[in-house]
């Protein structure tokens, strides 16, 4: 057990670790949980509206905004204030 808060820091590259983890996985698998409506559904099941420079997607049952995407010369931004959280499903072990 840690004896102060300071015991439970970990630098930069431990934390670009962790959310590595998070992009590996096949993400037509995740479930997002909107903001607004509280309703969980598939990454796939989400209404696409595209554009030349990104897309947005929204909540199927309430249009909330989920997640927006934009694809520009200074990289690829992703913006998910409207979902509550995404969950991958745990690896199944054989």
């Amino acid at each position: 057990m840690p004896n102060n808060v300071s015991d439970l820091l970990l630098g930069g590259d431990a934390a670009a670790r962790l959310v590595q983890q998070i992009f590996v996985p096949d993400v037509t698998l995740a479930r997002i949980r909107c903001e607004a409506c509280d309703g969980v559904t598939g990454i796939g099941a989400l209404t696409v509206y595209a554009a030349p420079m990104g897309a947005v997607l929204t909540c199927p049952d309430c249009d909330n905004v989920l997640i927006r995407v934009v694809d520009t010369p200074h990289g690829l931004w992703l913006e998910m204030s409207g979902a509550r959280n995404v969950r991958f499903p745990a690896p199944v072990s054989n």
